[in-house]
């Protein structure tokens, strides 16, 4: 038998899915965010970090702009899988 807290999650985690793929078929979620919209949602400590360490990738802007992109899938599947202890200042831990 499930547990209410892990129906809860599996309930929660369909829900994100389910509305993710409604955004994204229906063009209303851009599939790369510019660094300041990445930071605005991830934080600009974690982003750059995640960039440090090599698991995103920032890309150059399409039609000729100068300004540095992030796919959103690769920041999505970062932050899901990110562990706060390995981010949190030594004083902090």
């Amino acid at each position: 038998m499930i547990a209410t807290k892990e129906l809860s999650v599996l309930f929660q985690s369909a829900v994100k899915v389910g509305l993710e793929r409604c955004f994204r078929d229906g063009r209303l979620l851009k599939n790369q965010l510019s660094l300041s919209e990445a930071y605005a949602i991830y934080g600009r400590t974690n982003v750059d970090r995640w960039i440090t360490e090599k698991l995103i990738a920032t890309r150059i802007g399409g039609k000729g702009s100068p300004r540095k992109s992030i796919l959103r899938s690769e920041l999505e599947a970062v932050a899901s899988k990110s562990n706060r202890i390995s981010y949190l200042p030594v004083a902090e831990r």
